[in-house]
């Protein structure tokens, strides 16, 4: 019977390097007025190139490309400000350029121009509205002081030239080895990260114009090799005001945006770097990893910005002050908006459906790898919802936002500022309540009670949840199934052990051992399809699929996991290597006491394709009455866009 399912499997599937969603699939929009919501591309990171006037509007346009998925760069057009300052843009729309890596300007004479590294050349190239193109004109080699620059920046003088800032890598040993193996050691064993920490520095030089070289005056412009860690992520000419027009700001992996004072009225005499302030005066840290920055022009002609990394487009207004250290002060971050928006998530989102806000009507609760917990409100029915941009939900008095820290995750220090953050919202201890339970890049487990009112949640700060005095913990990047077994609340993980494993509640913050969970044969269920990078990131939905009185697993998965075992999982091995989020369905074939699970099955479209929404990463799946005829089901790709599934057209066999 098992290679009859798994030939039956391998016979349906496809080659899935393409998404696969049933015909007709369109992402849950944004219902606020004109469809306004967070801009965002279909991609994993954006990379700001640069802002222009292209047409003539109040407000400058923007370029910018992503990575992760198609890469493609884009041109919004701006169509308003919003009451909080934040700019609106059109949907992006595509351009014509074959280049990413470099910076979009606007001359005084109007024109829009490219510039672009391309391995040892610098390309420059001009926009063509009409055909939405960047059409190259020269190219200039560079000389080999200038290894592969990783972004630039130019800086334009009165006399038609420009200087140039170029990103230099300073050499460091990182780790070695697969992290993927037993040997993988990003930490020694005081708990030190190994290897030396990677660093962005700057060059400069002069060119008498735009392509016109050569590089004269090349020379190191910061007073260190040790300016950014990791990365700069694009940098950026700002204008400050009166002897701060011809400043730089670049961004970083950290999300630290980094500021530095050009003192010459041409060339390069740089200051120490400074920090960007918020308000208060205390370095800005932007809310996701791998921040790239471009400066925006405001009404007075000085240097807001926008930035973006993983995860939405920022915001930050310039408020026309420095801190006495002489760094400048901008505004808390807003999300940069666009007209008829998709529903935004951020990146590689696990959702969940409830009624959050007492109204009667399932609302979604979203984690995503940022570390936020977002609240999508339900403004129409259960039937027919709509749903509104997402706000952040609170916990203990701040924004709930779980990031791995130095040593948080297994892959090392460079993971610092991802959180990967997986909730399950349910009413843990039966008081009328939704509370919230989460898994995230540590393995760790907490727990967030409701101490508010149905029409108020109020959440109480996280708590570890504790089995035999012992914090438990799991694969990471997990997400706990929870829910009523019987007469008692139960939570299901990946334990150290890579099974299914479950738990009961005592209380709010305790947890006895229920053993492992089992398939209808009586073996334990794997999740993993290799140990460290390859293990956990599957996400486990308690839900009664097949409406027979007993809890199901629907499950999300990443591209590595093999359910229930590595040598005939889903989707890895059975469906392939390059799977795109592939959601499961295990049905229960026990008691409602005492579940037992079928082996699992992926959900299948009329067409009998399997559904993958996209994420070879991970992607978060779950059982749903939200929608007509309900179960449904409720999808994510790692892009950050929902789907609504009606139950009733998926197959699953």
């Amino acid at each position: 019977m098992l290679r009859t399912v798994l030939a039956l499997i391998l016979c349906a599937a496809t080659c899935h390097s393409q998404p696969s969603l049933p015909p007709g699939t369109r992402p849950l929009a944004s219902a606020a007025k004109n469809g306004r919501g967070p801009l965002a591309l279909d991609n994993l990171h954006h990379h700001l190139l640069g802002s222009s006037f292209v047409y003539n509007s109040k407000g400058a346009d923007l370029f910018l490309a992503g990575s992760g998925g198609v890469q493609v760069m884009y041109l919004c057009r701006w169509v308003d400000t919003a009451e909080n300052g934040a700019p609106v843009f059109a949907p992006p729309v595509p351009v014509k350029c074959p280049f990413i890596r470099g910076i979009v300007f606007q001359s005084a004479d109007g024109l829009t121009h490219g510039l672009w590294i391309d391995k040892e050349e610098m390309i420059h190239t001009v926009f063509d509205r009409e055909g939405l193109e960047f059409k190259e004109t020269e190219r200039l080699k560079l000389p080999k002081e200038l290894k592969s620059p990783a972004s630039i920046a130019m800086l334009p003088n009165a006399d038609s030239s420009y200087d140039v800032a170029f990103e230099m890598s300073h050499e460091a040993k990182v780790y070695t080895g697969r992290n993927s193996t037993e040997e993988w050691r990003p930490f020694n064993s005081s708990g030190i990260a190994n290897g030396e920490l990677r660093y962005k520095y700057l060059f400069g030089a002069h060119l008498p114009s735009l392509l016109k070289g050569p590089l004269k005056d090349l020379k190191q412009i910061t007073q260190t090799r040790q300016e950014v860690f990791f990365a700069m992520h694009r940098m950026t000419l700002v204008n400050l005001g009166q002897g701060h027009e011809r400043d730089i700001i670049t961004g970083s992996r950290q999300g630290i945006l980094v500021h530095y004072h050009n003192q010459a009225e041409t060339g390069f005499k740089l200051e120490k770097k400074r920090l960007c302030a918020d308000p208060d005066g205390t370095a800005l840290r932007h809310p996701s990893i791998s921040t790239s920055v471009c400066a925006y022009p405001n009404a007075a002609g000085l240097s807001d910005l926008i930035a973006g990394g993983e995860g939405a487009i920022y915001y930050y207004r310039f408020t026309g002050k420095f801190t006495p250290d002489g760094a400048p002060v901008y505004a808390d971050p807003v999300p940069a908006l666009q007209e008829k928006a998709d529903l935004y998530t951020g990146t590689l989102p696990s959702p969940t459906t409830v009624d959050w806000n007492g109204d009667d009507v399932l609302d979604i609760i979203v984690g995503n790898s940022e570390g936020f917990v977002l609240f999508f409100e339900n403004i129409g029915s259960n039937e027919e919802p709509r749903f509104l941009p997402s706000t952040r939900i609170q916990a203990g008095g701040g924004d709930i936002q779980v990031q791995a820290g130095y040593s948080g995750s297994l892959q090392g220090i460079q993971e610092a500022r991802w959180g990967y953050l997986s909730p399950n919202v349910v009413d843990w201890n039966q008081d009328g309540l939704p509370d919230i339970i989460t898994g995230d890049i540590t393995g760790d487990y907490l727990v967030y009670m409701n101490r508010g009112s149905k029409k108020q949640p109020q959440l109480e700060a996280a708590h570890p949840i504790y089995c035999d005095g012992i914090d438990i913990r799991g694969m990471w990047r997990a997400r706990p199934a929870v829910g009523k077994i019987g007469a008692r609340m139960a939570l299901a993980l990946v334990d150290g052990q890579d099974h299914f494993h479950l738990y009961w509640r005592i209380d709010d913050h305790n947890v006895e051992d229920g053993g492992k969970l089992l398939l209808t044969d009586g073996k334990p269920i794997g999740a993993s399809g290799g140990i460290g990078g390859r293990s956990g990131r599957c996400k486990l939905d308690f839900f009664d699929w097949n409406e027979d009185g007993k809890l199901d697993f629907v499950i999300g998965t990443s591209r590595v996991n093999s359910i229930p075992d590595q040598k005939t999982g889903l989707p890895m091995p059975v469906i392939g290597e390059k799977t795109l989020g592939t959601p499961l369905l295990m049905l229960n074939t026990g008691t409602v006491d005492k579940p037992r699970f079928a082996r699992p099955m992926p959900f299948r479209d009329e067409n009998d394709a399997i559904v993958q929404p996209g994420g070879s990463h991970e992607t978060g799946a779950v059982g749903t009455m939200l929608g007509k005829d309900g179960p449904n089901l409720l999808i994510c790709n790692e892009v950050g866009r929902l789907f609504l599934l009606p139950g009733k057209k998926l197959i699953t066999r």
